[in-house]
């Protein structure tokens, strides 16, 4: 490839048509790696996805010898693979390009759990990394009109914690890439909100002493490990009927430790009722109870997962002055922040 091609391909994380060849070796090297039976590749398809987001995504077809298929997804991994749009809007200090990449490595590929399978990192011919995963036929969570799947997600969320434990990611290779959730980041967060929004909107000054209260309540809760944007656009759900949905998050970009009610927070961001809420959050918490954990009062967790979705509030208040929510995450967040303060008398 030329110079220019190989910036034009950078700054779009597109794949070639020699990607295709180079793909189908890494593919079979990691098979192998695997322990997986030999088959060799025929064929190997790849196109733009449909769900494109901040990063490249490709889809990739690879047919096999005897007949067989397997159903990839090429994702890009690198800041420069990102659209100049995704740039603007996400703030580039909380990125760390090896961290989705040691999480499904380190983390995700031996615990079962069922996010998406693991098949190692391509380079491409523009220099840019990819990850290899497994497509999941299945539609966003937020499409799905059956409650029940809602409150399974949530039951995901406790048995991932239970299975993903602090002590696991202590010893992993993801460790030292995770994103924390200290007063740090509490604080930075309320400091880019006032300073986004105080000129059009000076009530958002108001929040600042109640939202440290907010602080000091989850600092003092049970942290473990978080898929860090656990909302219903990176949930994917296979329907099986007349099986119940299977759950299976995507996007470990902002994997973190901390609270592990910010990740319920995630999932229950939007025009929910407190009662709707109240009902997911218990799926979460009677799951937890159900595999042996402590559990507290449910005035206390529900009151846990309030805090935790102001403090989500003022995430998405200070995330970036250029940014544009998906349809997910479009809400009247600073009104949310205030109900909520109100409501627990903050």
């Amino acid at each position: 490839m030329t110079q220019a091609a190989v910036r034009e391909a950078s700054s779009k994380g597109a794949l070639t048509p020699q990607d295709r060849l180079r793909l189908g070796t890494t593919i079979e090297h990691e098979r192998a790696v695997r322990g997986e039976r030999f088959r060799s590749i025929s064929t190997v398809d790849c196109r733009p996805s449909p769900y494109q987001s901040s990063c490249g995504l490709h889809e990739v077809d690879v047919w096999f010898e005897d007949g067989s298929t397997q159903a990839l997804i090429a994702k890009a991994i690198d800041w420069e693979a990102m659209s100049p749009e995704a740039h603007r809007a996400r703030p580039q200090w909380l990125s760390d390009q090896q961290r989705e990449r040691a999480v499904y490595e380190s983390l995700l590929s031996t615990a079962d759990v069922g996010s998406a399978s693991y098949f190692g990192v391509y380079v491409g011919e523009s220099g840019i990394r990819y990850l290899l995963l497994e497509r999941i036929d299945g539609l966003p969570l937020w499409q799905s009109g059956n409650f029940e799947t809602w409150r399974e997600a949530a039951r995901w969320l406790a048995r991932m914690g239970v299975r993903i434990t602090p002590d696991r990611v202590a010893q992993s290779l993801a460790a030292p890439h995770l994103r924390r959730h200290d007063r740090t980041s509490y604080e930075t967060w309320m400091q880019r909100a006032c300073a986004f929004h105080a000129r059009s909107n000076p009530v958002i000054e108001t929040l600042s002493r109640p939202y440290q209260k907010v602080i000091d309540w989850l600092l003092c809760e049970r942290h473990g490990f978080l898929h860090g944007e656990f909302y219903s656009s990176n949930v994917m759900v296979e329907c099986r009927p007349p099986l119940p949905d299977v759950v299976r998050p995507v996007d470990w970009e902002m994997a973190a430790l901390g609270p592990t009610s910010i990740d319920l927070a995630c999932l229950l961001a939007g025009t929910w009722t407190d009662d709707e809420r109240a009902d997911i959050a218990d799926a979460y918490y009677g799951e937890l109870a159900k595999l042996g954990c402590p559990v507290p009062p449910r005035e206390r967790y529900l009151r846990t997962v309030d805090y935790a979705l102001i403090h989500l509030s003022i995430r998405n208040l200070g995330w970036s002055i250029d940014w544009t929510p998906p349809c997910d995450r479009a809400h009247d967040w600073l009104g949310e922040a205030l109900r909520l303060c109100e409501k627990w008398d903050l």
